[in-house]
């Protein structure tokens, strides 16, 4: 049966091959339901660092030599710019020359060690030799990796019982352990010296792609996230129109809007169709605008839109938008949505933004918009750069402990200095992790009442030991809000992050990441979370 099965898969593979060519992908007969499986099809066709046979096989439990680990863990920082290609080097191992198909990757792996300040490439080859083809080991390959891993969320005592801390790559080890780059066996064992298979390989390159990704600061924490509200993408007339009921005024509105909309979306006015559309729209929306039309938000946002006009014009045009929701009660959670993202743009006056906000909070049902509103509300005074402010708000939110009804209950009467701010008092609430102030796991282990489980995540900050509780605790009344709590989490992490308060940041961000393993939406997006929260708590630690 299992014959059948491989041939089955291998007619499947040419077939594919011989329809797609240009889309083909490889797939190998021997890797059909081996636990790296995935590891070695993203190393091949996502990286495309590995090559397999020309029989279709990849040959997963074959060993492979420095040379070829070496290379493709070469490809793989070239693609992340991690390192550069080079073509000549001092290296001076009397085996080495560009004879040898693995000579430039090795090369360029060689002087890219020369950066790095604990070890270099003769640490992990030393002697006169190199034996490229030589099977490399579990020891070495962790070495080189660690020039790419730099970082690591947890600081677990590496209990590895084969490595002591007297081991030249201790500290790499450990650091690689801690990122779930590198595992041991079940006897707590590493076995450094144990050779590594092509299986094992694409497994690590495929952990070290993603801690480099998951490394780049740039990519994390760079801006507030919203909920969607459904007809948010869509123009809006920002009020009620009705073509058959409205009156001259109206209609003229109504022929600008649609007009901005059409050639928006890519349509083109033919000349004999001319007579249905505004050739002029913007400058209606002006002139509406100018003779006191009711509906200021409509014109000026069109106008801020698709007109040609200086910030400070935009500006104010925003200001008069602001002024015009506080006084109606006839806009749409949709419409509001774009008024607040289109005014979070300009220099708007902070009553006029706050009180439009405080105006769309009373007027809405949905939760969505209630928290888009805490969000709009960060925005105002991060481009304001008014961190105190800021601080006042987290803070209060914090103290709401992640009570979802009560952080869309808003309090509008926040000031700075109505209370004092001390985000090192960590009792907001229920945490996944023990929280011991001004303390080091050393110095909390001293007692000998104390003990550790192995499994339990330990994390040391500069002034904050953190340990995984063994029971954690329920998140039962976030079972309903799991959205808004995810963009909750995001935004508060932005915001601590951008006032500075990195250990908090911290804290919180573990601690969401523990709660959003237990929803639904982490099922579906377990990648996407995962890399998320990975690269924040790297950025904040």
């Amino acid at each position: 049966m299992n014959k059948i099965n491989k041939l089955l898969l291998l007619i499947t593979i040419f077939i594919v091959l011989s329809i797609q060519p240009a889309l083909a992908k490889t797939v190998y007969y021997d890797t059909y339901n081996h636990w790296a499986e995935r590891d070695i099809d993203f190393a091949s066709n996502t990286l495309k660092v590995f090559n397999g046979y020309g029989d279709f096989t990849f040959k997963p439990e074959n060993n492979i030599t420095r040379a070829e680990f070496i290379t493709i863990l070469a490809k793989t920082a070239y693609r992340q710019n991690q390192m550069n290609e080079i073509y000549t080097s001092s290296m001076s191992y009397s085996d080495m020359s560009n004879k040898h198909w693995s000579y430039t990757f090795v090369i360029s792996m060689y002087e890219h060690l020369k950066t790095n300040q604990d070890y270099s490439f003769a640490d992990i080859f030393p002697g006169p030799n190199f034996y490229p083809d030589k099977i490399i080991t579990r020891e070495e390959a962790a070495a080189l990796i660690a020039a790419f891993c730099k970082n690591a969320i947890y600081d677990n005592n590496l209990n590895f019982k084969d490595v002591s801390k007297t081991n030249k790559f201790y500290n790499e080890i450990k650091r690689l352990y801690n990122a779930g780059i590198i595992t041991g066996y079940e006897d707590l064992t590493f076995k450094g010296n144990t050779n590594i298979t092509r299986a094992e390989s694409a497994a690590l390159i495929r952990r070290v792609y993603n801690d480099i990704k998951t490394s780049d600061k740039s990519k994390y924490l760079t801006k507030l996230e919203f909920l969607p509200i459904k007809g948010e993408e869509m123009y809006s007339y920002f009020g009620n129109y009705n073509w058959n009921k409205a009156d001259a005024t109206d209609k003229k509105y109504i022929k600008a809007k649609d007009t901005l909309e059409y050639v928006s979306f890519g349509g083109y006015i033919f000349p004999e169709d001319s007579h249905l559309y505004d050739l002029n729209a913007v400058e209606t929306m002006a002139s509406l605008r100018s003779s006191g039309y009711y509906n200021v938000a409509g014109t000026n946002f069109y106008m801020i839109t698709f007109g040609n006009y200086s910030d400070a014009e935009k500006s104010q045009f925003a200001n008069e938008v602001l002024a015009n929701t506080i006084a109606r009660n006839d806009l749409k959670d949709s419409e509001l949505m774009q008024i607040f993202t289109m005014a979070s743009k300009y220099d708007v006056k902070e009553d006029l933004y706050m009180s439009a906000l405080e105006k769309w909070d009373s007027l809405t049902a949905s939760d969505n918009a209630k928290a888009n509103i805490l969000f709009f509300r960060y925005a105002f005074y991060i481009k304001a750069n008014n961190k105190e402010m800021l601080k006042t708000l987290v803070y209060d939110d914090l103290k709401k402990a992640n009570n979802i009804p009560s952080l869309l209950d808003i309090n509008w009467g926040l000031t700075v200095g109505s209370e004092i701010i001390d985000f090192r008092n960590y009792t907001f609430g229920s945490y996944s992790f023990s929280l011991y102030k001004d303390t080091t796991l050393y110095r909390y282990t001293l007692s000998p009442a104390i003990s550790i489980n192995y499994n339990s995540k330990v994390v040391e900050l500069v002034n904050l030991l953190m340990i995984e509780k063994s029971v954690k605790p329920s998140n039962e009344g976030l079972a309903n809000y799991e959205s808004i709590f995810h963009k909750y989490s995001l935004n508060r992490l932005y915001v601590l992050n951008f006032i500075g308060e990195k250990e908090r940041a911290f804290v919180e961000g573990i601690n969401d990441y523990e709660i959003i393993k237990t929803f639904n939406i982490y099922g579906t997006n377990k990648s996407i979370i995962d890399d998320t929260y990975t690269g924040i708590l790297k950025k904040v630690k």
